[in-house]
């Protein structure tokens, strides 16, 4: 007779990493739909299907939690940078223009929606602005990391960390329009600073 296995049992690492990635992932959702005004640990827990005692053995305050929610999504975002390498053959200056496409797309969509919000508030709220000064501290560290995997042409030149800084400057700057312009005009106003960009160069 055939025999039935039963699936494995997770370890309990295993299931503490689930409920930890799914109370991140309603996070972005709830704070991009409803924005950090009107997110709740409530709504959040209903969003991600566990209780309130879970979300609060894994994040001490409503900053905490929001700021790594906005962690853990650009850190898959990098990790995507870092598994496509920037394949060109017109050495730094092909790097660069492939790797400002990429942070283009990082900086967009959820990240950019959940930035927004979160930039506004931390303007008044001193434990949420604290939390994104080590969240921004990291995502450049990170960046570079990444960066120097996959352009390390680029990365081998002493301009590049003042051509990061202003890149991911203006990338947030452009996608923050989105609070006053239409999604086409926000795209539309990359490849003119892009062109910029790569001017700067040299």
């Amino acid at each position: 007779m055939p025999t039935s296995s039963r699936p494995a049992r997770r370890t309990q690492a295993e299931r503490r990493a689930s409920t930890r990635g799914a109370l991140l992932d309603a996070t972005i959702e709830v704070l991009v739909d409803r924005g950090y005004a009107r997110l709740t640990a409530t709504t959040v827990c209903e969003r991600a299907g566990v209780t309130r005692g879970a979300q609060a053995h894994y994040f001490a305050t409503k900053a905490d939690l929001v700021v790594q929610a906005l962690a853990h999504l650009t850190d898959r975002l990098v990790d995507d940078l870092v598994s496509r390498p920037l394949d060109v053959a017109d050495g730094p200056a092909g790097q660069y223009a492939v790797l400002l496409d990429r942070l283009w797309e990082i900086f967009g969509g959820p990240v950019s929606s959940a930035q927004l919000e979160l930039f506004v508030a931390a303007r008044t709220d001193e434990d949420l602005h604290r939390h994104l000064v080590e969240f921004d501290g990291a995502v450049q560290r990170t960046l570079a990391t990444a960066a120097a995997r996959v352009a390390p042409e680029l990365v081998g030149r002493e301009d590049f960390k003042p051509l990061m800084v202003t890149a991911i400057a203006t990338i947030r700057g452009l996608r923050m329009l989105r609070a006053v312009a239409s999604e086409p005009q926000v795209q539309r106003s990359w490849p003119p600073a892009r062109d910029q960009l790569l001017a700067g160069l040299g």
